[in-house]
């Protein structure tokens, strides 16, 4: 009975001795490891990253405004009669080139001839009868007034004739000018109107471009200033002009002016109604410091860029190491993958030109620039 109860009172004290112990072992298990862990990271030496980079050099930077426009032919014209008939020939081939004058389309005239030689013979009697008229006059065999009549007549019967010859003319359709004549809308035996169009006829061996750019770009524009246009057509190649035309006012929704420029299309390889883009070259910019877009970083703090600390040092492999310091640069304009620097770097300067979101100051970097990354 005595036994039971010593017992009963020790037990208290062995539990919280126990779990003493026990707390004791993790606490001192987590400082040591704690303390290994830093003695870890106090002698640890990331890997340097690998990165490439670029000489800072001086170039010729070109500037130019970009805008989108439509070509659009010197010369172009949908063809249609001015009078109302029945085809009678086509004399030409869809999408061939003809020059200016020649006959394209044929209406029937039968009618008109017929009635332009009715009036030719009216005419050719009434000369007669005036000549007749004038030798009687002469002769005091006649009046003035029957002299007049026959004068008359003949002027009346001119016009006639000319306005028969005027209705024949206008069912022979001719090209207005040399050019490309597009898809025929019409076939033979068709009954056309007035003013139906049965074909379109462009002059495309130039074109003009048309575009617009913000009034805040006018005092940058001026006549024969040179433009470059691609189109997706032929995305690769460029397509040399000069600014014929700059608008007289200033559009009152968009704030923007219309430009005009001939492009030389002698190779045809551009088309009227075509979409292409523009661009306005601007007086070439001399020793002007650009760098790859991928060597800055942008952010909402200003833009930076990482040059190369000059101590270069071989690692065990025998590649070159060395750290880079982060200086903040002042950007200009930009173009394709290129970036004007105005300020923060110097031409004999290198920078790191890929991996840059990886950085910061005095972070080894392994230059590799035999792999582009």
């Amino acid at each position: 009975m005595i036994r039971n109860k010593f017992i009963s009172n020790k037990f208290p004290i062995i539990l919280f001795s126990g779990l003493i112990l026990i707390l004791g072992g993790v606490f001192g298990w987590n400082a040591l490891k704690a303390h290994f862990i830093k003695a870890f990271f106090a002698s640890y030496t990331p890997p340097p990253e690998a990165v490439n980079t670029a000489n800072v050099e001086k170039i010729s930077w070109q500037p130019y405004l970009e805008a989108v426009g439509n070509m659009s032919a010197l010369n172009g014209v949908d063809l249609s009669p001015e009078v109302s008939g029945q085809i009678k020939a086509i004399y030409f081939k869809s999408g061939e080139t003809v020059s200016a004058g020649i006959p394209l389309i044929q209406l029937d005239d039968a009618s008109e001839r017929a009635q332009l030689a009715n009036v030719n013979a009216q005419l050719q009697l009434a000369k007669v009868n005036l000549e007749r008229s004038l030798k009687l006059f002469k002769q005091r065999a006649t009046t003035q007034s029957a002299l007049d009549d026959a004068h008359a007549k003949v002027k009346q019967l001119q016009a006639n004739l000319e306005d028969f010859t005027s209705s024949i003319s206008k069912k022979l359709i001719k090209a207005p000018f040399s050019g490309k004549i597009g898809i025929k809308q019409v076939n033979v035996g068709q009954f056309v109107n007035a003013g139906q169009v049965v074909a379109s006829l462009q002059a495309s061996k130039a074109l003009y471009v048309k575009f617009s750019l913000p009034q805040q770009e006018i005092q940058k524009i001026s006549p024969h200033q040179k433009v470059k246009i691609t189109s997706d057509a032929s995305s690769s190649e460029e397509f040399i002009g000069y600014v014929t035309a700059i608008d007289s006012k200033v559009n009152e929704i968009t704030r923007t002016i219309e430009i005009q420029a001939a492009v030389d299309n002698s190779l045809g390889k551009l088309y009227p109604g075509m979409f292409v883009n523009v661009k306005v070259l601007l007086p070439a910019q001399l020793n002007t410091i650009a760098v790859p877009q991928t060597a800055v970083n942008f952010s909402l703090y200003g833009e930076s860029v990482f040059i190369v600390q000059p101590d270069v040092k071989k690692n065990k492999d025998g590649r070159d190491t060395a750290k880079v310091k982060q200086v903040l640069v002042k950007t200009g304009d930009k173009q394709e993958n290129l970036v004007v620097i105005q300020e923060g770097l110097k031409p004999e300067d290198i920078i790191v030109t890929s991996g840059v979101s990886k950085l910061k100051n005095d972070t080894t970097i392994l230059i590799n620039n035999s792999n582009p990354i």
